[in-house]
């Protein structure tokens, strides 16, 4: 009997020494407590455009995945904008292209046959100058013998010799004359300025565009296309995308609505962007740090803990809010403290209350 009670005393001893190594090696781990409510980042969807919707992809309660389209809106009007502002830019590298090239031999003869000054080839223009003054100097012979028979006619008429009628018609020839001489002064002026302009213009197509030019059409060029990226960016805007996976919670149009700039036309919940705040009393915020493990407790799922990591505590204190704790709770200061959590088969729901136990050793 003595024998069997040392020998129980003796397996006792080295069960509470095995019990207690285990318990120095592997620390038991405790938790704090902390209640809170889930909470999904919202996203509000739109589009800078706007207008008249043309069709609606999707419901409430659906779920979406990244880049999904959600609705529609009539193009017409973008689609008209796109092509012309692809079309001037058309134009403007067409006359940049121009420039660089400088002017083609086709264009280097016409100014010179306009306005070449050789005597065995003279251009179209000093030609027409050289019988514009011919046709003056003719003209001009014409005025002044109009002057002598009229002067001689009129002294003749004054003597009785010759009839007034005579006079009054070497009259009109001199008017007429005067009259011609001034329109072929004219024509010559007009002549003349025509010669300068082609020579101008010969010189021009000779030495080709200056450098300004260039630079201004390259300019034109790149406007044109700064004009296109707007056009095809407001392009882009007549659909309606989800810009990550998530859950439509508001979405009231139908087709035909009308919709203006920048208006919201959805509103989603990002499917795996689900969050816990929860308040920690400031004499334990010390235990608690960034990417620290914890478990969260709904009451849908009594049996379940789903896991969370702490990704914010926030460095200002707070009351408590008054939806969370007792009302003399309410008195002690804390800190909000921001976990994801793990919400692989969608069964959280934003909107719960959580309870959360962050783990740690002693």
């Amino acid at each position: 009997m003595k024998r069997g009670l040392i020998i129980l005393i003796a397996l006792l001893a080295v069960s509470g020494a095995a019990f207690g190594t285990y318990s120095f090696l592997h620390p038991r781990a405790t938790g704090i407590p902390a209640s809170g409510t889930l909470e999904a980042r919202n996203i509000s969807v739109g589009s800078k455009v706007g207008g008249r919707v043309a069709k609606v992809l999707v419901q409430e309660g659906d779920r979406v995945e990244a880049n999904q389209l959600l609705l529609t809106f009539d193009d017409a009007e973008l689609a008209a904008q796109l092509t012309q502002a692809r079309g001037r830019l058309e134009q403007a590298r067409a006359a940049l292209h121009k420039l660089q090239h400088g002017s083609r031999p086709e264009e280097i003869a016409q100014a010179r046959a306009a306005a070449a000054t050789s005597e065995v080839a003279p251009g179209y223009r000093v030609e027409e100058v050289s019988q514009l003054e011919a046709d003056l100097l003719r003209a001009k012979a014409e005025l002044q013998n109009s002057e002598q028979t009229f002067r001689r006619t009129a002294s003749l008429a004054d003597q009785g010799i010759l009839a007034a009628q005579v006079r009054d018609d070497a009259q009109a020839r001199l008017d007429a004359a005067r009259a011609q001489v001034r329109a072929l002064e004219s024509s010559v002026d007009a002549a003349r300025a025509r010669l300068r302009e082609a020579e101008a213009q010969k010189d021009l197509v000779e030495r080709g565009p200056r450098k300004e030019d260039i630079e201004a059409a390259r300019g034109n060029v790149v406007l044109a296309e700064g004009e296109v990226a707007q056009a095809e960016a407001r392009w882009a805007e007549r659909e309606v995308r989800s810009p990550a996976a998530a859950v439509v919670e508001v979405l009231d149009l139908r087709p035909g609505d009308l919709v203006p700039a920048n208006a919201s036309v959805a509103k989603l919940l990002e499917a795996n962007q689900l969050y816990a705040m929860v308040y920690v009393p400031q004499n334990t915020v010390g235990r608690i740090r960034v990417g620290q493990h914890a478990e969260v407790h709904v009451d849908a799922f009594p049996h379940r803990a789903f896991s969370a990591t702490v990704e914010q505590i926030r460095q200002k204190a707070e009351f408590l809010p008054r939806n969370v704790q007792t009302e003399d709770e309410r008195q002690h200061q804390v800190f909000g403290v921001k976990l994801r959590v793990d919400n692989p088969d969608n069964y959280l729901r934003a909107g719960v209350q959580a309870d959360v136990l962050f783990t740690e050793a002693k």
